[in-house]
């Protein structure tokens, strides 16, 4: 097996293992915020014994090696792992995953921005259909008004955009650190800001599996399989997870999808799927 292929196997398997994610967290009474404490916390304890035990006595100067940008992209990490959860407490799921799934649009602007890099013409000519579909399906749940998890996820795509931009900028920093590092800051700020610890003897066991097993192992191999694809071959394979978690809550929890989300989210799959695509023949044109 080749390094791509290894890449593929890799990432594939992350977005197997995630897409329970968003399921647990509707499964759990306990608040968003006491959900995305334990979630933090756990994944934190479990990426940091994983890369304890890979580096050994390496670990403190791995730490290190992340400087201010790999502290930056963990605290966009942290940002993301409770906004996440905020999310998928306060909208339908199938809205957070459109909305997350712009997510490499706005990298691309960011980038743009920022970096000056320029916007390929294939990514100009599907971002309308993209932005278009997510409006169509967030449009369709507005009767009462725009949902605090909507905004929410509007920041954590954001946050996740910021976070790509910061890779790609600084490439030369292993930053699968970060996300460890990012856990603890996700952490830190909800302990610190009075967010109850205590949950019922039934939500335990979904929280122990979304924080110490769901979380921890699908960055670790989303991470680990983005080092050998490329990024149209990850931003197809976590259409994965864009399509199919909202099917598994709708058959495991009877969550509904309206209408509209079913239309939008249709046209947001298509529109990067096609975006995939013509990324991947741009890069090999023969």
């Amino acid at each position: 097996m080749n390094d791509r292929q290894r890449g593929f196997l890799l990432a594939s398997l992350g977005v197997v293992v995630i897409l329970p994610d968003a399921t647990l967290i509707r499964l759990i009474d306990a608040s968003g915020f006491t959900t995305a404490l334990w979630r933090a916390g756990l994944s934190a304890t479990a990426l940091g014994a994983f890369l304890a035990v890979r580096h050994r006595s390496q670990f403190p100067q791995v730490l290190r090696a992340l400087g201010r940008w790999g502290l930056a992209s963990s605290a966009l990490w942290g940002l993301g792992t409770v906004s996440f959860v905020l999310a998928v407490d306060g909208t339908a799921i199938a809205n957070v995953l459109l909305i997350l799934a712009l997510g490499p649009m706005w990298a691309l602007l960011l980038t743009r921005l920022v970096l000056r890099a320029p916007i390929p013409r294939h990514s100009l000519l599907v971002m309308p259909f993209a932005f278009g579909g997510v409006a169509v399906a967030v449009a369709g749940s507005l009767d009462a008004g725009i949902r605090s998890g909507d905004l929410i996820a509007l920041v954590a795509s954001l946050g996740m955009a910021a976070n790509f931009t910061i890779i790609r900028a600084h490439s030369h920093i292993d930053m699968v650190p970060a996300v460890a590092v990012g856990s603890v800051m996700g952490f830190a700020a909800l302990a610190v800001a009075g967010t109850p610890f205590a949950a019922s003897a039934g939500d335990i066991a979904p929280l122990v599996l979304l924080g110490a097993v769901v979380m921890p192992g699908a960055m670790g191999l989303l991470t680990a399989g983005a080092r050998h694809i490329s990024s149209p071959e990850s931003s197809l394979l976590m259409l994965g997870e864009t399509a199919l978690s909202p099917i598994l809550a709708a058959v495991a929890i009877s969550e509904p999808i309206e209408t509209p989300a079913w239309i939008g989210g249709a046209v947001v799959i298509v529109a990067l799927t096609a975006h995939g695509w013509m990324g991947l023949r741009a890069e090999n044109p023969t």
